[in-house]
């Protein structure tokens, strides 16, 4: 190949990946420092924030406690929960949002925490649908209920809030609101499942 043909080359080269950033084609990607995930020991997962609607009060304290239990079975960080928090924390969660960086660096200090994750439910509801079917004898009607949940989650960094980690899932279900909203924690979680899986391959080739 000529000197010419290998610089004509590598120019539509260029262009091609210049395309492809411009038509957005770039893989999205929800970590942010892949540093603080890997090097993290310990995590705090903070109280959730419920859904609106009459449904979704204590949809929260239902993603923390997902939380807890999915991140722990990723085998890689402590996973210290809200009841340790509420014990860490000077003064009473309730006059305090999870976001409040006071409250933030007294669980930090108190529990020696290197990150945090915080959870919004967004959805939480249910709706019904009539069905109907025909038989050859006669013909059936009946409700079918579908409960719906959704879920932001991110992890940041506890001295100065800075997001290192960030997911979100929706998922329905016909069983009811718990397998809901555990879809919709797994698809949150989900690229970090499979980062820590290869960070855990990696140091264990060290």
């Amino acid at each position: 190949m000529s000197r010419t043909q290998v610089l004509s080359s590598s120019l539509l080269a260029c262009l091609l990946g210049a395309s492809a950033l411009l038509a957005g084609c770039v893989p999205k990607t929800n970590i942010y420092d892949a540093y603080a995930l890997t090097e993290a020991r310990r995590v705090a997962v903070m109280p959730g924030l419920g859904a609106p609607g009459p449904d979704g009060t204590n949809a929260g304290t239902a993603e923390s406690s997902l939380l807890i239990t999915s991140l722990a079975g990723l085998d890689y960080y402590q996973v210290e929960g809200p009841g340790r928090i509420r014990k860490a924390a000077k003064a009473g969660l309730a006059t305090r949002p999870a976001t409040s960086r006071s409250l933030q660096a007294e669980i930090t200090d108190r529990l020696d925490i290197d990150l945090l994750v915080l959870a919004d439910v967004t959805d939480y509801r249910f709706t019904k649908q009539w069905r109907s079917a025909s038989w050859f004898v006669g013909s059936s009607q009946w409700t079918e209920t579908t409960y719906w949940a959704g879920v932001d989650m991110r992890i940041v960094t506890p001295d100065d809030g800075r997001i290192v980690y960030s997911g979100s899932g929706s998922a329905s279900s016909r069983r009811g609101y718990g397998p809901a909203l555990q879809q919709a924690t797994g698809k949150a979680l989900a690229e970090l499942a499979r980062f820590l899986a290869d960070a855990k391959a990696r140091r264990a080739k060290k």
